[in-house]
């Protein structure tokens, strides 16, 4: 029975294969259009290749502190940092970003939604400037008019919505469609590859020459791409969450976030390289520029697009089912404490909490609708006005966008950021009491990364009211709209979670300390720091067995008293283990 239940869980190869496909996207590179163009205001250009080093280390460290928090802290249950937070600082903070860590998935969807479709087939998105100002419109654009988003969008939302149902069909179809997906979407993102190494190799020389001339440097342009950038590190404070679908999870859930991330960063870096190899320009979307910008060939032309349209699909429904898993198991903690309606909270036999996930499906659709829907019926509004509701692709590209992929991205990177500097917060309050071990770097580098973090989550929301400043004319517009609809969207949140927890949740946990307080310190139980004897008693154990093949050797295998002590001290260590 034990086997068959340990079955149903992600082992450790699983944990990494499905958390490298959630996390990396071989869509950043459209993040360049924004970030590195020498066209774009604020651009840093090449530098963002070495800022993806910083960048991993950062994110690194960071899951380290969710490695080692995971070791001393109830991970099999769903939750993560909001486990570690409710432990060490309160039930509120707890909560507060166990909210705010489920807010950050409308980014994320968001973004994955609008790339779906729009991202694919939107003429602002994939049509070519020429030097002249005139416009190339490739074949597979939609001339849908004013309202083209709109439609687009909600043919993105559709499928979307029907990708992320597959969770309520069992663990066992899921993570075949999760695999089958993965590897048609990483089969798929290899052409694109490719089709960069060949530009790379052919335009190579040239091309990093002009980037190295024309590159500029700025501290607002760093802190603007390490927030944009920061996202596509992200992604572990969600996956981390489903420790009840996930087996071992004291020592999985560390290691699986820690070799991502390496994987992530090493990844990030070489395809950066490529790419600057390859273009001196770059569009929003590049999974489908890559081929107009680079070669004339007409079977190109036409077989590229046809296989980015495949890749996309195969990448948002596995990041869909993905996201119905990871955003029913962020909600579910919230059941378990009441901070939500008891009745919602329930498991099924896979451990997934299908009423929340029910709940986070509605929630999502209201907050596409938020992030998309609205913007996109502005945007309608505003050119059939100027030009009729059968604008051209030319005329729809002067509307200037409230989002793009880069503001969306900082606008995710900010909450995330802030969950991980809550989570590094815990380490340093732990590793004052004393109630963790520290090694002399992690004393250094974790309070460096806290201080970094904090800055720019602090620099992220400066600079949107400074955008609205200092643009004019429709940019000011656009800059107003954006910069509105996100401060309303986290400060609704944040009043929300607040006004919540001292009217519902208080009063219901104040009513249960009186009448189940057996209840209320069953609950309490799964928030402590718990002994890691456990892991220092397997280093010891590690370390007598290394011993015990250097003396063997020293002595070419003949007994001495250190032998016999250490093997003694082995015999005595596991019998205690065992006992425990």
């Amino acid at each position: 029975m034990l086997k068959k239940e340990q079955n149903k869980k992600f082992s450790l190869a699983d944990f990494v294969w499905l958390g490298f496909n959630y996390t990396v996207v071989i869509g950043f590179i459209g993040n360049f259009a924004i970030l590195s163009n020498i066209s774009q205001p604020d651009s840093i250009g090449i530098h963002v290749i070495w800022l993806f080093a910083v960048e991993g280390l950062n994110a690194g460290i960071c899951a380290w502190a969710f490695a080692k928090m995971a070791i001393v802290h109830h991970s099999n249950n769903n939750g993560a940092s909001y486990i570690y937070v409710r432990t060490s600082f309160g039930k509120f903070w707890g909560i507060f970003v166990a909210f705010m860590q489920y807010v950050a998935l409308p980014f994320l969807i968001t973004i994955q939604v609008m790339m779906l479709i729009r991202g694919s087939f939107g003429a602002d998105w994939v049509s070519k400037i020429n030097p002249d100002k005139s416009i190339t419109v490739p074949w597979y654009a939609a001339k849908s008019g004013s309202f083209g988003d709109l439609w687009l969008d909600f043919i993105g939302i559709a499928i979307y919505m029907s990708a992320a149902g597959i969770i309520f069909w069992g663990m066992k179809l899921y993570k075949k469609l999760a695999n089958g997906t993965g590897i048609i979407k990483w089969v798929t993102a290899g052409f694109l590859i490719l089709a960069g190494l060949v530009l790379a190799v052919q335009h190579g020389g040239e091309n990093l020459s002009y980037w190295g001339h024309h590159t500029n440097f700025s501290l607002p342009g760093f802190i603007k791409t390490f927030n944009s950038c920061f996202f596509f590190f992200a992604g572990f404070e969600f996956f981390s969450t489903a420790g009840k679908n996930i087996s071992n999870p004291e020592k999985n859930i560390g290691r699986g976030i820690t070799l991502i991330m390496l994987i992530s960063t090493i990844f990030y870096i070489v395809i950066s390289i490529i790419f600057f190899a390859a273009f001196t320009k770059f569009v929003q979307n590049m999974q489908m520029g890559t081929w107009s910008l680079g070669f004339k060939n007409n079977i190109i032309l036409y077989g590229g697009p046809i296989i980015m349209i495949i890749s996309a699909l195969a990448l948002k429904i596995n990041v869909a089912m993905q996201n119905a898993l990871y955003g029913g198991t962020s909600l579910q903690p919230l059941w378990a404490e009441g901070y939500l309606p008891d009745h919602l909270r329930k498991l099924n036999k896979d451990g997934i909490p299908i009423l929340a996930s029910i709940l986070n499906l509605v929630i999502t659709s209201l907050m596409i609708f938020i992030w998309l829907a609205i913007p996109d019926i502005i945007k309608g509004v505003s050119l059939t006005k100027q030009f009729g509701f059968m604008a051209t692709p030319a005329e729809t590209m002067t509307y200037q966008q409230p989002f793009n992929v880069s503001s969306l991205t900082e606008a995710s990177s900010a909450i995330t950021i802030f969950i991980y500097g809550m989570v590094i917060a815990v380490i340093l309050k732990l590793a004052y009491q004393r109630k963790i071990k520290m090694r002399v770097w992690e004393y250094l580098a974790f309070p460096i990364v806290f201080v970094i973090l904090t800055f720019v989550f602090g620099w992220h929301y400066y600079s949107l009211i400074n955008n609205i400043v200092i643009s004019d004319g429709r940019k000011r517009d656009s800059a107003i709209i954006g910069a509105a609809i996100q401060l309303a969207f986290v400060a609704f949140s944040v009043s929300f979670a607040t006004i919540w927890y001292f009217t519902y949740y208080r009063a219901k946990y104040l009513r249960r300390m009186k009448e189940q307080p057996e209840l209320q310190a069953k609950l309490d139980a799964e928030f402590e720091v718990r002994d890691d004897w456990k892991y220092v008693s397997l280093e010891i154990r590690h370390e007598i067995k290394n011993y015990l093949k250097r003396n063997q050797a020293l002595y070419q295998a003949k007994t001495n008293i250190n032998y016999q002590y250490a093997e003694h001290l082995l015999t005595e260590l596991n019998l205690i283990v065992e006992k425990k």
